[in-house]
């Protein structure tokens, strides 16, 4: 049996996670105010393509996870942050690729609340057993691409090769499609291209240590938790006793944005949902997402969303009218 039987046993995530055929698929659901789904092609007994859309920024993990696996996750969108076993992380984001055996320890990660990516699982015991035709038709070798992108230390982060990144598109093309015999070729190519190109660790890489992410992911809970309060970059800064240039590192390292960036979205997506679900005033709804001034609070909105606050409240009236 693969060892990948256990990554995707539904026995074994908690209960707002499904996983159910769909067509020649199988398809893993998260439900809830954050949600997700990967969709799950079998190429082989050992090997799995998954398409990943995931609009959540913690995706649960079923314990004991399976040995001797080789991992490739290409990023379209989003981030996705990569534990190492030396202690330090890593995030991947848009445009870069991750290769290696390591698995996760705790819960997988999404900094941003959105990923959308492709990831091969290949079983190495398995195909070392019962080896993949057209792997060995098309000379894919797991093994070659481990020795190509140098894994000693378990894992490979770099950028992805152009001539990838046109098949990852070609592939993502095909993500609800039942063409499986397209995204085994596909696939295949893929690989072949991976274990062919030249390829160099992403001088944009950084790596961050876990009191460094953890004092990103506080600097985020506290811009979050009051939304009308003005916390300024120093004030964060002192209050966990680092350089501000620091904290503004490790907050885009892992969140991919600077600060203001992320506190003006945060803003303007609050002040959108309470513009949809609440009956308050423009004035008021600015004031409780940290702007004292009205007009530009307005100003924002309009470069954010293309239209001013009572406009945008009408039309999202009339679009729940016409969908009741």
């Amino acid at each position: 049996m693969s060892n990948m039987s256990q990554l995707f046993d539904a026995s074994r995530f908690p209960s707002n996670v499904k996983v159910r055929a769909n067509g020649k698929a199988t398809v893993m659901t998260l439900y809830g105010s954050e949600n997700g789904s990967l969709r799950l092609f079998s190429l082989w007994e050992g090997a799995i393509l998954s398409f990943n859309r995931i609009y959540t920024q913690v995706w649960p993990l079923a314990q004991n996870e399976a040995a001797n696996i080789l991992l490739l996750n290409f990023c379209r969108k989003g981030r996705c942050e990569v534990a190492l076993e030396d202690g330090q992380f890593a995030f991947l984001s848009q445009g870069h690729m991750a290769v290696g055996t390591q698995q996760a320890q705790e819960e997988y990660r999404y900094p941003s609340g959105l990923y959308e990516g492709v990831e091969l699982f290949l079983d190495l015991d398995m195909l070392a057993h019962r080896p993949y035709p057209l792997f060995q038709e098309g000379e894919v070798s797991p093994e070659g691409i481990m020795e190509h992108l140098h894994t000693s230390r378990r894992l490979y982060l770099g950028p992805t090769p152009a001539c990838v990144q046109t098949l990852l598109d070609d592939l993502w093309q095909l993500r609800d499609s039942e063409e499986v015999g397209l995204l085994k070729l596909l696939s295949t190519q893929l690989l072949w291209k991976v274990e062919r190109q030249p390829l160099e660790t992403s001088p944009t890489v950084r790596y961050f240590t876990s009191s460094q992410v953890s004092i990103a992911r506080e600097t985020r809970n506290i811009l979050c938790a009051d939304l009308s309060q003005n916390h300024t970059a120093r004030e964060l800064a002192d209050r966990f006793q680092v350089a501000e240039t620091s904290l503004k590192n490790y907050f885009r390292g892992v969140f991919g944005e600077n600060l203001s960036t992320f506190l003006r979205e945060a803003r303007m997506h609050r002040a959108a949902e309470l513009l949809q679900s609440s009956e308050l005033r423009v004035a008021e709804i600015a004031a409780q997402v940290g702007y004292e001034n009205q007009s530009k609070f307005a100003a924002v909105f309009v470069r954010h969303f293309g239209c001013p606050p009572l406009e945008y409240r009408r039309r999202a009236h009339l679009s729940i009218a016409d969908d009741n």
